[in-house]
């Protein structure tokens, strides 16, 4: 299997950020620092303020924060924020390469790619190919979000390597299912047909009929 780039292959977006105002700044203060509750109670009310400036922020502590499960739920706001732009799309790609990020924010982050499809046609291009490659990538997680997103997009030219996986990854991902199941439902997404509401592997054989 193919080892994640050491560099990234694409052109980081810096630029300076807009100062956020008060009520941006406190929301972003307890995304970034607070306990689970005031990180949730946060993420939903920059869901619900859902503009450019909220979206650039949340980027930037995706890159920054000190505490992992800030960069984490930095990255699933940004399965609801972000419309596509450049520098969106640069923060989660960097996370998603960056082989000292948790495989839970890079997981989520390659999750938050597939929520992106607004995108413009060169950025996308590039995106999908970045995550055709994950396919083959050592870590369960990461094959599976690709999967994901790659169902996501639709993305037909992904169909061969999807089928090889489904056929061949044996491995689940943790908390999930199985990558080759996730590859079948991306398969199903892609050609327009229904897929299963899949349950947790550690949760078979519990749940009654």
């Amino acid at each position: 299997m193919k080892k994640t780039p050491k560099k990234p292959r694409h052109t980081p977006q810096v630029r300076p950020l807009s100062t956020p105002s008060a009520e941006l700044a406190e929301l972003l203060g307890r995304l970034e620092s607070g306990d689970g509750d005031a990180r949730w109670e946060a993420s939903m009310a920059l869901i619900k303020v859902g503009d450019a400036v909220a979206a650039e922020h949340v980027a930037r502590l995706l890159r920054t924060a000190a505490d992992v499960r800030a960069r984490e739920v930095a990255a699933w706001l940004l399965c609801s924020l972000g419309d596509g732009k450049p520098s969106i799309i640069d923060a989660l790609l960097q996370s998603a390469e960056d082989t000292s990020e948790s495989m839970d924010v890079r997981g989520q982050a390659i999750e938050a790619l597939g929520s992106q499809r607004t995108m413009v046609p060169a950025l996308r291009e590039r995106v999908l190919g970045i995550l055709v490659d994950l396919l083959e990538h050592p870590a369960a997680e990461l094959r599976f979000w690709a999967c994901f997103a790659l169902g996501a997009f639709r993305y037909r030219p992904a169909l061969p390597a999807l089928r090889k996986v489904a056929q061949e990854d044996e491995r689940v991902n943790p908390g999930w299912w199985y990558v080759s199941e996730e590859a079948l439902d991306a398969i199903a997404q892609i050609e327009s047909r229904e897929y299963p509401d899949r349950i947790p592997v550690l949760q078979r054989g519990r749940v009654s009929t």
